[in-house]
């Protein structure tokens, strides 16, 4: 049973690293500007500070993706992020392929929020100090 146990852990480790650096690389490449970017959120009408905006909730997702007891909040924040990318493609007219990486991140971090729902239900120290 332990073996299960380790292999489950793994792949929530690698699942987590590989989540991490496609948001770690999507927030960078919004703080960097790049110009594929700039032409995306201009093509959706968004304004330019919405691409900063989003770019810093990508990098907030990643770091919590790692904070213990936040895992199912980051990946939250992160899956909602790509409900938006998502209908921002087919809003746009976008051809049916182009939303389909945020639709496969969407489904990934879905999963990991699902399996780590516990997380959100657990009251936090703090609430449990304020009762006593």
């Amino acid at each position: 049973m332990a073996q299960g146990s380790d292999r489950r852990r793994i792949g929530d480790v690698v699942l987590r690293g590989l989540l991490t650096a496609v948001f770690l690389a999507a927030a960078g490449m919004k703080f960097a500007a790049v110009s594929f970017e700039v032409e995306g959120f201009a093509r959706f009408g968004y304004p330019l500070w919405f691409m900063y905006v989003v770019g810093a909730l990508q990098l907030l997702g990643a770091v919590l993706l790692w904070t213990r007891g936040c895992v199912a909040l980051g990946a939250g924040l992160l899956a909602v992020l790509m409900v938006g990318a998502v209908g921002s493609h087919l809003l746009a007219g976008d051809p049916a392929l182009m939303p389909l990486p945020a639709f496969v991140l969407l489904i990934l971090l879905s999963g990991i929020a699902y399996a780590r729902r516990a997380e959100l239900l657990q009251p936090s120290a703090g609430a449990e100090m304020r009762r006593a």
